[in-house]
């Protein structure tokens, strides 16, 4: 019995390449995994929680003065146009409104808006393009000046696939 010794190099044999590509692989794949969780990190903790706290319990004051205030806010998006319209008989308008618009999926398109008092409650914005899809909203008072216990806050969630109009009310906390 002859024993037959191949005389091929190992770089030549399928062999020790199949063995080295497996592990390969392993290292790229972890590697390119740890590349986008550090470039795409969740900052879920925060470093300050008493003054989120405190920025909370602000917030969750702005809903019940709206509450006790009974503030309701029609919301109307006509093509790139905003329109809010706030009930009439209400002691004060203020003279902006901040109009947060949330996407909820992609931070990257939420906006931020300022909408101007044209008279007895009515605000109006464009936008540089018209919006589509979900979205949530958020409607704040802006008075410009410390009286902050003027101030109030709406929310919402529109479909603009489904709807172009949205009532906001105050719910009762």
């Amino acid at each position: 019995m002859a024993v037959t010794m191949d005389s091929k190099p190992w770089y030549r044999q399928f062999w020790p390449w199949f063995l080295i590509v497996l592990p390969g692989t392993v290292v790229v794949a972890g590697l390119s995994t740890v590349v986008i969780a550090v470039r795409h990190a969740d900052n879920l903790v925060v470093d300050e929680y008493y003054k989120e706290g405190l920025a909370i319990n602000r917030k969750l004051s702005l809903d019940r003065h709206a509450a006790e205030q009974g503030i309701t806010a029609r919301l109307a998006m006509g093509g790139s146009r905003i329109m809010v319209q706030l009930p009439l008989g209400l002691d004060r308008y203020p003279s902006e409104l901040q109009l947060l618009l949330q996407h909820p999926t992609d931070r990257e398109q939420d906006l931020r808006l300022v909408l101007a008092n044209q008279g007895a409650g009515h605000y109006t914005q464009t936008l540089a393009a018209p919006l589509s899809g979900r979205w949530y909203i958020t409607l704040k008072s802006f008075t410009g000046d410390t009286a902050e216990a003027q101030d109030w806050r709406l929310k919402g969630e529109i479909n603009l696939n489904k709807t172009a109009q949205l009532e906001l009310s105050s719910r009762s906390l």
